[in-house]
């Protein structure tokens, strides 16, 4: 443990923030009796197993297993280091670090390393900013982006800045400020040549700074400027991989949007940075984008951590229909409730608005926002070329195949209708048809069913109806420590009168710490007791037994019959190891090769008897 001043300090943090409101920017969470639950961050999952403990302030994954305090959920969620969480939330709550503390922080490498990077990242954004506002070198870039109506306010909440069409100006003033180039390679601010000349990364674009969670500068977005465009280069170039950026697990402006979607319970997701930016200027802050790749399932489960549902309003062309048929996917994995929002052919929300204006994207794009069965059925249509009636009997069939898959028989036909009286056909004959669609897509499913993927124990949302019971001294441990974290008294008398160690290592581990705990004063208090715990594993398991649904008081003798059954353990074990040696003994005489060696198995089992007696009389009177 760390040292007394220490721990007043980290005590002090510990007080002032609270673990609902931290665990709330990342996870969205709903008040559920006494606890708060949320879609767990740690994995994937549909029901939500997550729990926050308020009044304790900790908490517990009942999927994965996940648990501590606030300390532990920033380090896990933001991978870091206990000192590096502990001065982030300090500086949350406004309280001064003290200079042993700051001394301590320093001392990891790796720390001091990512806090290089983003020093190195925000003083580009800062330098790029200035370039395009302050120096003739960014007059062209901010004449196109006027151009593009983006106003003085919209540039500088976002930061957006300007690259000079230079091979080391960045690198230059990197270099004087004492910063290690090769490191700024390793950032991604910089590259290396096959030669070994390190130059600047970013040139001659207009440049957009990606954000964490937290608003930090992590890399960046740059674009061409449509007058200097060359052909060897990409028009959108991002910042590469890097121990701060990491794109699959990044969300354009979502640390901006957060607030506004959780308000609204709803995102709007775009393809690029460029539609975000030109949405919030025009009045809609509930758009985050992808950064140049394809959704992915990190990015959808982080939706899906703060919003129910989602708009996807992607370009307009074939490439951004084709894009949103694989996004719906991933999104509906995620357990999103999703709508696509139609834009014309060869348009990006971008576009649209500098053409038509903010009114008509809420009232034409946003507003008529469709049902993904809608948006598929109008995605097939544009894939299928009819020529004849056997190009049409195809098109319906698919059609219905994606009708079928609807569970709601009011919206099945609903669409069913629509697509009848779109191909003037019977809507009984159309009905018949999908009867016999519905039979083949069940006979295929069957040939090719194969088992379903379990995650964390929890299948299609729904747990396993079959649960092996548990051991009676494992559920004894259990019911002990969890009344051991509320009373040191119970602690104390459990110490005492436990003639033997608990039977499961984790929980004999976890007891010693509660002993050690009460030993040096803490009081009795759960969430303090598992911030005190040092390993991992023991503070995911105290925090799940503190969870636990157990009555508050608790009689001396149901204390004492727990106890007991810890104590019997042992004897019980022993029981049954003789039982079965008395019939493997009694096997052997049966099959013995003579009379004597017969007799000597059948004295030997009857010498075990008798020690199984003694013990059986003895877990009787114990």
């Amino acid at each position: 443990m760390a040292g007394h001043t220490s721990d007043e300090w980290i005590n002090q943090v510990r007080t002032a923030v609270d673990i609902i409101d931290v665990v709330g920017e990342y996870v969205q969470l709903k008040k559920s009796g006494r606890a708060y639950l949320g879609l767990c961050p740690f994995h994937s999952e549909k029901s939500p197993s997550f729990n926050v403990n308020a009044e304790r302030q900790f908490y517990h994954c009942f999927g994965c297993g996940a648990g501590g305090d606030v300390f532990s959920f920033l380090m896990n969620i933001e991978q870091l280091t206990f000192p590096e969480a502990l001065h982030k939330l300090a500086e949350r709550a406004g309280i001064e670090v003290p200079r042993l503390q700051s001394h301590e922080a320093e001392d990891s490498p790796d720390k001091r390393l990512k806090q290089v990077m983003l020093e190195a990242h925000q003083f580009a954004a800062n330098l790029y900013q200035y370039v395009l506002k302050e120096t003739p070198y960014g007059a062209e870039a901010l004449k196109y982006l006027t151009r593009r109506g983006m106003s003085a306010e919209t540039l500088t909440e976002f930061q957006i800045g300007f690259a000079p069409d230079s091979w080391d100006f960045l690198t230059q003033f990197l270099a004087k400020r004492d910063f290690s180039l090769d490191v700024m390679v390793e950032a991604g601010l910089l590259a290396k040549s096959d030669s070994g000349k390190i130059f600047d990364r970013f040139r001659g674009r207009v440049m957009f700074p990606i954000q964490d969670s937290q608003g930090n500068v992590i890399g960046f977005g740059g674009r061409l400027l449509e007058t200097t465009q060359a052909k060897s280069q990409p028009k959108y170039l991002n910042s590469p991989e890097s121990p701060l950026f990491n794109k699959s697990a990044t969300l354009f402006n979502l640390h901006r949007a957060r607030p506004n979607i959780r308000k609204k319970k709803q995102a709007l997701l775009f393809e690029g940075y460029v539609d975000v930016v030109s949405t919030w200027q025009a009045g809609f802050p509930l758009g985050i984008a992808t950064l140049g790749t394809a959704l992915t399932e990190q990015q959808a489960r982080i939706i899906r951590r703060n919003v129910d549902s989602i708009v996807l309003c992607y370009d307009g062309d074939a490439a951004g229909q084709e894009a949103t048929s694989k996004a719906i996917h991933i999104l509906q994995q995620a357990d999103l409730k999703v709508r696509v929002a139609p834009l014309p052919q060869g348009t990006d929300p971008d576009d649209y608005i500098r053409q038509h204006g903010a009114e008509a994207f809420s009232q034409q794009v946003l507003l008529q926002a469709m049902p993904i069965t809608a948006f598929r059925l109008k995605h097939l249509r544009s894939q299928y070329v009819i020529n004849d009636e056997m190009d049409k009997a195809g098109l319906i069939a698919k059609a219905l195949e994606i009708i079928n898959e609807l569970d709601s028989p009011v919206e099945r036909d609903m669409y069913q209708r629509q697509l009848a009286e779109e191909y003037s056909l019977s809507l009984n004959d159309l009905k018949w048809e999908s009867k016999r669609v519905y039979r083949q897509q069940k006979s295929e499913r069957q040939r090719d069913k194969v088992a379903s993927a379990w995650n964390n124990s929890i299948n299609n949302g729904k747990a396993t109806l079959a649960k092996t019971l548990q051991p009676a001294y494992i559920t004894a441990e259990r019911m002990l420590l969890y009344y051991m974290m509320r009373n040191e008294e119970i602690a104390t008398r459990v110490q005492q009168e436990c003639n033997a160690h608990f039977q499961v290592d984790e929980h004999d581990a976890l007891a010693a710490y509660l002993y050690a705990y009460y030993a040096e004063g803490n009081p009795e208090d759960p969430g303090k007791f598992i911030h005190y715990v040092q390993d991992d594993s023991l503070k995911q398991l105290a925090s799940g037994l503190a969870m636990m649904e157990c009555k508050e008081d608790v009689s001396d003798q149901e204390i004492g019959d727990y106890i007991k059954q810890v104590n019997n353990y042992p004897k019980r074990a022993e029981l049954e190891r003789l039982r079965e040696e008395q019939r493997s003994l009694h096997l052997q005489a049966t099959a013995a090769d003579s009379e004597d060696a017969r007799k000597q198995l059948e004295i030997q089992a009857a010498v075990t008897g008798m020690k199984i007696l003694a013990l059986e009389n003895a877990l009787k009177e114990g």
